[in-house]
């Protein structure tokens, strides 16, 4: 009974206590760890019951953040449950601290998207997803860097050296990127008036071919000699744009010039055969057929041909284009009509009536 008695004094209690605190905050750790993908559906699934939302929880966003707080919390908790020095728990509580607020930003953020019911009430919603997509990540951003404020004024951290270290590294930005800043806010005006979109033919100054891709950087053609044009944005702001999709019709005009042998029998013969082919044509818009005898000049007898072809297409155009002068070409090669090219005659003076 002694020894037993002996046994029991030697045991120290805050020892057994010790353990018994590491015992139970491994097992927090580990319960934590093991049960937070559970904890993290219970939320989500609360959340989504609430929005009356039936997306797969798993797929979302949060799913994997709040799978990481849970785990972080149960190392919080242990660490309370710990016999540590004060010290460390000032420093567990203001790391936690951070944690907390990271975690509420990102859940801020992510409900930030252009199908959310918050982006819908405080924008004006537009159907463009390049444009509802920079809005939201605009947005995200500010609260990110009013959260990362917040958290440093929170921690006592001295923002006045900071503030003007973002002052003149800020400056140093503007300077470097304005270009990149012109073209950010020239795509963003081509976005919202969207004054062509991808697949039209433009031109744009000296370049033309269809648009490919439109960022808020720079616009993507293709020529057509199948290259690729980036033109950055800020370019296009102060160029003139010819959308020719816009088009409903397509002009066709053409002078056609007739050698100066021509009688003027020919010349009205040809003109009425040229409107009678082309008003017949299924690709010209009717009544927009105009052939006229017009100039008379030192080399040709001019016939101006004006009409509209009722396809907007490029490529088809030029098809039809073609066809057309092919016809033309065949009624004056019918009639035996030789075009005109430039001529200049020149006279030699005889030198024998020179001499007399």
């Amino acid at each position: 009974m002694e020894v037993l008695r002996e046994k029991l004094t030697s045991i120290d209690i805050k020892s057994l206590i010790a353990i018994f605190d590491i015992q139970i905050a491994i097992a927090v750790i580990i319960i934590f760890f093991l049960l937070r993908s559970v904890f993290a559906k219970i939320i989500l699934k609360i959340v989504y019951k609430v929005r009356k939302d039936k997306s797969d929880v798993k797929s979302d966003g949060m799913y994997k953040t709040l799978k990481t707080f849970f785990v972080l919390l149960g190392f919080y908790l242990a660490i309370r449950i710990l016999p540590v020095n004060s010290q460390v728990m000032v420093i567990a509580n203001d790391v936690f601290k951070i944690i907390v607020m990271i975690f509420i930003t990102k859940c801020i953020t992510s409900a930030i998207t252009p199908k959310s019911i918050i982006f819908k009430s405080l924008t004006n919603y537009s159907s463009n997803k390049m444009v509802n997509n920079f809005i939201c990540k605009i947005a995200r951003a500010v609260i990110w860097v009013i959260a990362i404020f917040i958290i440093l004024y929170v921690n006592k951290i001295n923002l006045n050296g900071l503030a003007a270290g973002l002052g003149i590294g800020s400056a140093v930005i503007a300077l470097a990127a304005q270009d990149l800043v012109k073209s950010l806010l020239s795509g963003m005006a081509i976005l919202t008036d969207k004054p062509y979109n991808i697949g039209d033919w433009i031109e744009i100054g000296t370049f033309a071919g269809t648009v490919t891709d439109i960022t808020f950087r720079s616009t993507r053609i293709r020529t057509t000699n199948n290259s690729i044009i980036n033109i950055p944005n800020a370019n296009i702001a102060t160029e003139y744009v010819t959308n020719w999709n816009n088009l409903s019709t397509r002009r066709f005009d053409l002078v056609l010039g007739l050698s100066l042998q021509t009688t003027s029998e020919q010349i009205k013969k040809i003109v009425k055969e040229i409107r009678l082919v082309l008003e017949n044509n299924p690709n010209v818009v009717q009544d927009s057929v105009e052939v006229n005898f017009d100039n008379i000049t030192a080399y040709s007898n001019d016939i101006k041909i004006f009409l509209y072809v009722n396809e907007v297409d490029y490529i088809k155009f030029l098809k039809i284009k073609e066809d057309l002068l092919c016809e033309l070409l065949y009624l004056i090669e019918k009639e035996n009509i030789d075009l005109a090219y430039p001529t200049q005659t020149v006279y030699l003076k005889n030198q024998e009536e020179e001499n007399i």
